[in-house]
């Protein structure tokens, strides 16, 4: 019994360090040039490098939580989701974001741009719009 445990607890820990490992930086899981590797991609990759947010931001700067263990967690199972449907080909031929994701990418616009959006603050509040309600083009077309 002491021996499955220990490897329950050896396999757990390397599958946490391996969730952690997608947010190294310098692996580029954050980068257009790895998300645009699935052809379902293109269009949102090709919008985002036509957009000023390619100088200063990266797919996961808006799309991932920025917390170390929150934002692995949700790579690795939005990763994995994305995989799993490309690999089966479920994937919808029009991508969308979910509620998770909205919520994501308002707490990523006001992060970046919260200096901006003191006087205004958060355009959520009390049942607002999301930014990128307003900026629909900023940075994809759609």
């Amino acid at each position: 019994m002491k021996k499955k445990l220990m490897w329950l607890a050896a396999f757990g820990f390397i599958s946490f360090a391996l969730m952690l490992i997608t947010k190294v930086p310098a692996l580029g899981l954050d980068k257009a040039e790895f998300c645009g590797q699935c052809h379902v991609m293109d269009e949102q990759v090709d919008t985002y490098l036509h957009s000023a947010h390619r100088s200063g931001a990266t797919c996961g700067d808006c799309h991932i939580p920025h917390s170390l263990v929150y934002g692995a967690t949700y790579k690795a199972y939005t990763g994995t989701r994305d995989i799993v449907a490309v690999v089966t080909d479920t994937a919808p031929k029009e991508i969308r974001v979910t509620k998770l994701g909205k919520d994501i990418l308002q707490e990523n616009c006001l992060r970046c741009h919260g200096q901006m959006l003191e006087l205004v603050g958060d355009t959520k509040r009390d049942g607002g719009k999301y930014c990128f309600d307003c900026h629909r083009s900023t940075p994809h077309q759609k």
